[in-house]
Order: C-alpha cells, then structure tokens, then sequence
C-alpha cells in the first residue's frame, strides 16, 4: 500500500490562540475530526453547514461557534456572510470542505432536486456556493495576515476507476447543470470538484501581492466518511468497510492529514495542489505530494480563464 502522507508533528502542537478558522461542513466526518484537533490548539473554529440540529449540538460538544449555511442558496450564503462579519472581524483560514457526491438521478430524491436558479445540485453545492462564499468574506480575509483559502478537491477531479468513475472529469461550459447531456452522477461530481481546482488557480494568481494564499486539496478516501451516503446499503455498510482498504480507503484521522497541512504550515505556496494518497485514474499522481503537480488533459489555461468568465457572470460578481 502507498505510504499515507502525514501532517508534521510539531504543526499539531502550535499554539492558535486568536486564530479563526472557518470550516464549512465541520460537524461530520474529516471536518469534524479537523474541526477537534484546530481546537485542541486553542484556536476558534466556526463550523458552518446545512444541518442545524446537528451543528449546534456538536459545536456545543467540542467547543466551537455554528452557523446556519445552505451552499446551494444564495440567500442563505448572504445571511451567513453578513452574520459571520458582525461577529468576526478576521478570517485566518476558510476551509471549503462541505460537500455532495453522486446524489440520485436528478428529481429521485430530496438530495438530488436541483436548485431553485436551476443548477445541478453538486455545481451549485460543491463548487458555485463555495465560490460565493469565499468572495463575499474576500475583504475580511485578505485584511487578516498570513490568511490563506483552501479549497477540498478530489482525486475525481481527474477520474478514479476502481471508485466508480471511469470517465475523465471535465466542464462543459456548454451544459454546467446537465440540462442536455445523460445526467452521469459521479461524473457530474467530477466536473463540480475539477471546477474547484481550476478557480482556485485563477483566484491565486489574482491574489498575488496580497497577504492570502489559496490551495486546493484532495484528502485522500475516508472510509468512514458522510460522503459516499447515496452509495447502496451494501456496498457503503458491507462491501466498504471489508475491501475499502484495498480500494484505496483511508481512515478519517489519515484523510484528515491535508486539511491540517494546509491549515497550519508556513511553507504552503500560493496556487499549488496538495494531495494525499488517492484512487486517481492517472497512476502518477496516486502516491500524492505536498504539493503535487495536478495533471489532466482538461485542467487547461483556457478552460480556467473561460471557467472564470463563466462563474463570474452566473453568480453576477
């Protein structure tokens, strides 16, 4: 089995006091165990995420501060953004962690409805919430020194047969929500988290000079994870749990290694992907890096410009 790459030891003994760190998706399975161990170092995190039952009631459990935060509605997203800025005055770190993968067919479930603008409810969740998000509370975190954006990607932004994925992730600026083409769930998971990696490199180069960094990250597979909810009964409490280790399944304090990293280390660069050990259709990248060279065909300069254009004019910024 490929090495599994560990956060240094002495980064998990800094002191965070006065630090605030944000992460959305925090209550449950890698933002959790991250969430616990941040405070653990006397930092202030704040969990954000849709489920406000849960949130307040783990957030009262380990310590940190909730908020109410629906990534697929823009409303939401505004109240949030104006709540968190009434309370805090800085933003260390936001981490993007929140996210869907491969709900139903569109229509089939609660889960898989699209949004009220139309979307395809993994773009409008993983990537275009996050998006608006990180640029309403963009000024709050470019005043905070040595502030950095981490954007959670996936070894499915290029593809990952043995999980499922057998096509090569891409965006079709064409058809973004599926409108015409054979709604593919995974596929459609894909294109959300290529979408991550491609903006994170554009905002990166367009916050050069400033004080923030931006990274995107794959943690690596979770066995234990929230993620895989909408795989079958079977496969999620049976089949995973027995053959996860040789599909590439990693425990939650593993997967949790490259959110950590990026969150504490000095040395992190502006731009660059960090990656755990990962199923990923292209077998060099599957041993990851810290940074790793992120490699796909469709992870182009041009995409990642039109990309942009694109987001820009959707979410009117």
């Amino acid at each position: 089995m490929t090495k599994i790459i560990k956060c240094p030891k002495e980064l998990l003994k800094n002191d965070l006091y006065r630090k605030n760190i944000l992460i959305t998706g925090g209550y449950s399975g890698i933002g959790l165990f991250t969430s616990k161990q941040l405070i653990s170092q006397n930092a202030s995190v704040i969990i954000a995420g849709k489920n406000k039952k849960k949130g307040n009631k783990i957030s009262k459990e380990i310590g940190s501060d909730f908020f109410e935060l629906d990534l697929s509605n823009r409303d939401s997203i505004e109240n949030f953004s104006n709540e968190f800025k009434k309370k805090y005055k800085k933003l260390d770190v936001l981490i993007c962690n929140a996210a869907l993968m491969a709900p139903p067919a569109l229509g089939k479930s609660q889960s898989s409805v699209r949004t009220k603008e139309g979307r395809e409810i993994q773009m409008a969740t993983n990537y275009l919430g996050h998006v608006l998000l990180i640029h309403l509370l963009e000024n709050i975190i470019k005043l905070t020194p040595n502030s950095r954006i981490i954007n959670v990607s996936s070894c499915a932004a290029d593809s990952m047969p043995s999980g499922g994925q057998k096509n090569q992730a891409d965006i079709d600026l064409s058809d973004p929500y599926w409108n015409k083409r054979k709604y593919i769930p995974i596929d459609a998971y894909g294109q959300s988290k290529l979408a991550q990696i491609l903006y994170s490199n554009e905002l990166a180069k367009r916050l050069e000079g400033t004080d923030t960094k931006v990274v995107s990250i794959h943690p690596g597979w979770g066995s234990a994870t929230n993620l895989d909810r909408y795989y079958p009964f079977i496969l999620r409490k049976i089949l995973i749990p027995i053959i996860g280790r040789f599909l590439g399944a990693i425990t939650i304090e593993q997967a949790s290694q490259i959110h950590l990293y990026c969150a504490l280390s000095p040395d992190i660069e502006n731009g660059k992907f960090y990656s755990q050990i990962g199923i990923y259709g292209n077998k060099n990248m599957q041993k990851g890096g810290l940074p790793m060279e992120f490699k796909s065909p469709n992870a182009t300069l041009q995409k990642q410009s039109a990309l942009w254009s694109w987001t820009m004019k959707e979410l009117n910024l």
